[in-house]
């Protein structure tokens, strides 16, 4: 039964209120990284664990963790493996360029994931790429190659090892999404996101036992920190877009990543002073304007969600 005007009206404002909650709570991720005093690694490690946590028990009260056993899970484990690898190589990259460089070039290049996407789509899904979409990819690179230049002449080579530390979270998080594109369907957002976080986390804890970092903190600054990471980026954040990818098409949740370094970008100069340059703004906006050539690109090819008060998830 299709929803009538009013109930449509009341679930797209549910819609919007959540994307614009998802997109602050991811913007605050750098934020939160910046303000913890431990490794990168470590940070990584308790962010993924708790992700995890904190979903796994809300997948509890909901009732939706009898489906790990579905045979669905099982076929796709080594798939959801090499899912949870990516993230955690994403993250392992992305956090220490916080540290080299600015939160406006940092977040910026990480999200040009949807770059790569992009590219590896059409080489892993066999998907195609329009002329504009293209000129897009170019115009998101000419704006990279702008900042990271901007950054080695004004901050030195430890802000350009950043930007390439960036780039590469991006690659891995435009894996990762592909992965969850592809191995999502049919299973709740809180079992699919349980098993990547938790299988990211074990990655990372062996990353730190390999390289002799020690995981166990007990500063309450620090496990405050580390919690909000679990919960404000990673479940109010990251879960919530793709519990929203359910409802609308993947362009309205992919075009969230225009929004993030917008946001964090503007805390970070409340928070920690950093004003970012005008050539440094000048790339930043060239690039996203590339992202946004593409996902203007990819929205026409998608269909409209068709929303309805019997719309059913198991998320």
């Amino acid at each position: 039964m299709s929803a009538t005007p009013r109930a449509e009206r009341i679930l797209n404002l549910q819609i919007v209120s959540l994307l614009f909650l998802s997109i602050l709570m991811v913007s605050s991720g750098s934020i939160l990284i910046i303000a913890s005093d431990s490794p990168s690694l470590v940070i990584v490690f308790w962010r993924t664990f708790y992700g995890a946590l904190f979903m796994a028990m809300i997948g509890l009260a909901k009732g939706d963790l009898g489906a790990m056993r579905d045979p669905i899970v099982t076929k796709n484990k080594r798939w959801f493996i090499l899912i949870g690898i990516a993230l955690c190589l994403h993250f392992s990259t992305w956090f220490p360029s916080l540290e080299l460089t600015t939160v406006a070039a940092s977040v910026v290049l990480v999200d040009t994931a949807p770059i790569f996407t992009a590219i590896f789509s059409t080489i892993l899904l066999k998907e195609t790429l329009s002329k504009r979409s293209w000129g897009g990819v170019l115009m998101t690179v000419s704006g990279a190659i702008l900042l990271a230049w901007t950054d080695l002449f004004e901050q030195g080579f430890g802000a350009l090892t950043g930007d390439l530390l960036a780039l590469s979270g991006a690659v891995f998080l435009s894996l990762y999404h592909i992965g969850g594109r592809r191995f999502t369907h049919g299973i709740p957002i809180t079992v699919y996101t349980t098993i990547v976080y938790s299988i990211a986390s074990l990655a990372t804890l062996i990353l730190c036992i390999v390289l002799g970092y020690d995981v166990f903190v007990t500063d309450p600054r620090e496990i405050v920190i580390f919690m909000a990471l679990g919960m404000f980026p990673t479940v109010l954040g990251h879960s919530v877009l793709n519990y929203l990818l359910k409802l609308v098409p993947a362009y309205v949740v992919s075009s969230a990543v225009l929004g993030e370094p917008i946001g964090a970008t503007i805390l970070a100069m409340i928070f920690f002073d950093q004003i970012p340059s005008f050539l440094t703004l000048t790339g930043f906006g060239v690039i996203l304007m590339g992202i946004a050539i593409v996902l203007k690109d990819v929205s026409k090819n998608e269909g409209p969600v068709p929303l309805s008060l019997n719309h059913t998830n198991r998320s």
